[in-house]
């Protein structure tokens, strides 16, 4: 472990600022590194050795002042390389802005394209529409999954429907009785007794479905859309971590 007589705590915060965000990546290759750059000089010449060292900021008695998990440590470095990533990238263009959107739903979707793009907020549609042979389908779809494979273009004008497809999170064929569920980068199903719940792989929180439930998760809310041609339409925004960083105000 390399120290120097000036070295000092370095109080990094992947929540804090951009700059922290950026050394947070780059300085910190391995969950290692990040513990020896929270020890002190006195610290690693009163303990003489470095595991035991690490151990203690591990645990919070060292350094930040509060545990850092290993899982934690990657966790927050893979968002802040992520947020970094779409940053080097350049404004990601939003296929509504340069269209006329009129239909009340396609406008709910249209609001929230830049959002979802980014993904500071996620969400989970819930379709519940009749195929051409007259089946009663549903499914719960990843917005944001869908944006990055789809062209929405012919939707937000009303040309066509946002139909519900075997590769969504959940799909059912009330007549066929089909039950077909995928993950997503950023939704993993988690099959349970009294109906469905999703966990967002970024901020590791829950998103409750049950229609019956009178809370769908901490920082989600539940948006009933009365769309035209559909049998019935749903919204779960997830409100999640990726806000940090955001300086001007989303369309939610």
């Amino acid at each position: 472990m390399n120290t120097s007589q000036n070295k000092s705590n370095r109080q990094f915060n992947v929540d804090d600022d951009q700059n922290a965000m950026a050394d947070f990546v780059t300085e910190f290759t391995t969950y290692e590194a990040f513990l020896d750059s929270q020890i002190s000089e006195n610290d690693q010449n009163y303990l003489q050795d470095s595991d035991i060292a690490r151990e203690f900021v591990e645990l919070g008695y060292r350094g930040i002042g509060h545990a850092i998990s290993r899982k934690d440590f990657q966790e927050r470095k893979h968002r802040a390389e992520v947020i970094l990533h779409s940053r080097r990238q350049g404004p990601i263009p939003i296929i509504s802005d340069t269209l006329t959107v009129i239909d009340t739903f396609a406008k709910e979707l249209a609001s929230r394209e830049e959002a979802n793009r980014t993904t500071h907020i996620l969400t989970i549609i819930f379709i519940r529409d009749r195929n051409n042979f007259g089946h009663e389908i549903s499914a719960y779809i990843d917005y944001a999954h869908r944006l990055k494979f789809e062209d929405f273009t012919q939707f937000f004008i009303g040309q066509t429907k946002l139909v519900p497809l075997t590769t969504d999170l959940s799909f059912y064929n009330w007549d066929t009785h089909m039950c077909i569920s995928n993950d997503t980068n950023n939704f993993r199903l988690l099959p349970d007794v009294n109906g469905i719940r999703f966990r967002c792989e970024h901020d590791r929180k829950i998103v409750y479905v049950d229609p019956e439930s009178k809370h769908y998760g901490d920082g989600t809310t539940r948006t009933i859309i009365y769309a035209t041609g559909y049998l019935q339409v749903i919204l779960y925004v997830n409100f999640q971590v990726f806000t940090l960083f955001i300086v001007s105000f989303l369309k939610v």
